[in-house]
């Protein structure tokens, strides 16, 4: 599941594609909550195993999960929930990637300079600090 203010069809594809590549029994779909409590009530309540966070929901959906990651916290942004047996723990990926890839090519914090400021700029910027 993905929620977003303006859903699109590359990420259904994409997701939906490499689920069936990999064998796993999965189904991405993307939808634009009218209600965002019950959105993220619903994966609970419904067993689904997660969802997408996007714009312009990354923030609001942190008072509605029951654990934030390290990473998450110190942001106070989100781009996915995770459901293990009814706990819902949020994580921003966006992150994880971005200092993940500079650590692994030895790329200095200095030898940026960030443009925009969307939910992935505030996660590039945190892992440039």
């Amino acid at each position: 599941m993905s929620m977003a203010a303006r859903p699109g069809n590359f990420g259904v594809r994409f997701h939906n594609h490499l689920y069936q590549q990999l064998g796993l029994n999965f189904y991405y779909k993307t939808f634009a909550p009218n209600d965002l409590a019950a959105a993220v009530a619903g994966i609970r309540s419904l067993g689904l195993r997660g969802s997408a966070v996007s714009m312009p929901f990354k923030e609001a959906c942190i008072e509605l999960v029951d654990e934030l990651d390290a990473s998450a916290a110190a942001i106070q942004s989100i781009n996915t929930i995770v459901n293990t047996d009814g706990h819902l723990k949020a994580f921003n990926t966006d992150y994880i990637a971005v200092a993940q890839l500079m650590e692994s090519h030895a790329v200095p914090r200095s030898a940026f300079a960030l443009r925009g400021s969307g939910g992935m700029a505030k996660a590039v910027a945190f892992a440039l600090r």
